[in-house]
């Protein structure tokens, strides 16, 4: 009996593991259209959307279960400032409340705000909101009533609240406002950009990042509070973001459409690619809880979850084009728990970079046929969740497939 339990232990253990390398498809159980996730803990966590929809989590999105918002309304943005304690709004100035984790939920309104597009609160009475016709509001009693300050024509479409006094809200045509004294006198902030500012986040009051989104794929950077505003490398061409996440001044993810998954770990100096397995997705939100755990959520219902902050960044090197299809060895072989992979396409298509097994299992999808052009590539893959041994890795990029042995040391 204790080696049937053993045995039935260690499955689960190694196909946790596996369903966590890079970033993993979950069941929401839905189709609409989700725009804002949000969680407290890994695995404590609520997803909002169209139609009033609100979904929760206790278990890391193993199971996704369904609370009644009491509204119909598209629902645009989620907070909790506490466990027990949750604010979400959408459209039509909607505003609905929990104080106890979601099992019921009540509605209100922002009068004079048309569409809110973002709320952030600093504990459980106070918050601010921002929304269309560059509109900001603010409550001190957990949202009984608003004040509504209107500071410019455009609209407004994200911000961050540091405390009661300290908030800085972004949207339209580069558009910055900050705030010192609670709302009280709004500075406009100079940019540089005149895109669709769709994502603002700071690590600390002075560190912070925007992206946009829209034709441009821009991002800017700060180190003084947004006093100044410096554009760092692009993440890629066109599309832009919808929203950033970051974990520290240095490391910061994004995600939006055309199913792309964005990081940097040098203050966006460069940025690689995460493959998210699906181009045709338009992913509204991403949520990272720390290094390794994060969740994006999308149209049509999709949900994805992360175990190992990714798992891996592809990154081209080079544009020339190769002598042939190469796969090298992995650097540094034995590893722990990070290691390098190279290859080299002179041909344009679809390529498959997987690990499995010794036993053949696949354990890890790092690449899952997506389009690559003619270069080098430079693929980063994260064997924490895994156990030690030895691996294989496998390139399929058309006719052309190689298998190549790494060994993981822990």
């Amino acid at each position: 009996m204790k080696l049937i339990t053993f045995t039935i232990f260690l499955v689960l253990v190694l196909l946790t593991s596996a369903s966590m390398a890079g970033w993993q498809t979950q069941t929401s159980g839905v189709t609409d259209n989700l725009q804002s996730i949000y969680f407290i803990n890994e695995t404590t966590g609520w997803v909002v959307g169209a139609n009033g929809r609100i979904l929760f989590t206790t278990n890391g999105g193993m199971v996704w279960a369904q609370q009644v918002s009491n509204t119909t309304q598209v629902l645009l943005t989620v907070d909790f400032p506490s466990p027990l304690s949750g604010y979400a709004a959408g459209s039509n100035g909607i505003v609905v409340k929990t104080t106890n984790a979601g099992a019921g939920w009540t509605t209100g309104t922002i009068p004079g705000i048309s569409t809110i597009n973002a709320i952030d609160f600093i504990n459980d009475v106070t918050g601010y909101a921002c929304g269309s016709e560059g509109k900001v509001a603010k409550t001190t009693n957990g949202g009984t009533s608003w004040v509504v300050t209107t500071l410019s024509a455009f609209d407004l479409n994200t911000l961050k609240a540091f405390d009661a006094n300290l908030v800085i809200a972004a949207g339209t045509s580069g558009t910055i406002f900050k705030t010192t004294n609670g709302g009280n006198n709004w500075t406009q902030q100079i940019t540089g950009s005149n895109n669709y500012i769709s994502s603002i986040v700071f690590s600390d009051m002075n560190n912070g990042y925007f992206t946009t989104l829209g034709l441009i794929e821009e991002v800017y950077r700060t180190s003084n509070g947004g006093n100044n505003w410096l554009a760092v490398t692009s993440p890629g061409n066109t599309g832009g973001l919808s929203e950033l996440a970051i974990v520290t001044s240095n490391i910061v993810y994004g995600a939006g459409p055309s199913g792309k998954i964005r990081i940097t770990t040098n203050s966006g100096m460069t940025w690689d690619t995460q493959p998210s397995g699906d181009t045709t997705l338009f992913f509204l939100s991403i949520f990272m809880v720390n290094t390794n755990v994060g969740y994006i959520a999308g149209n049509g219902g999709k949900i994805l979850k992360t175990g190992d902050g990714g798992g891996i960044g592809i990154k081209q090197i080079s544009s020339s084009v190769p002598k042939g299809y190469e796969l090298s060895q992995n650097y540094p072989n034995p590893f722990n728990p990070v290691t390098n992979i190279t290859f080299s396409l002179p041909k344009t298509g679809i390529v498959k970079l997987a690990v499995y097994d010794v036993l053949g299992k696949e354990t890890a999808v790092l690449i899952n046929n997506e389009a690559l052009g003619i270069g080098t590539y430079n693929v980063d893959f994260n064997a924490s969740q895994l156990s030690s041994g030895i691996y294989l890795y496998r390139i399929e990029a058309g006719d052309y497939k190689e298998t190549k042995k790494m060994i993981l040391t822990k």
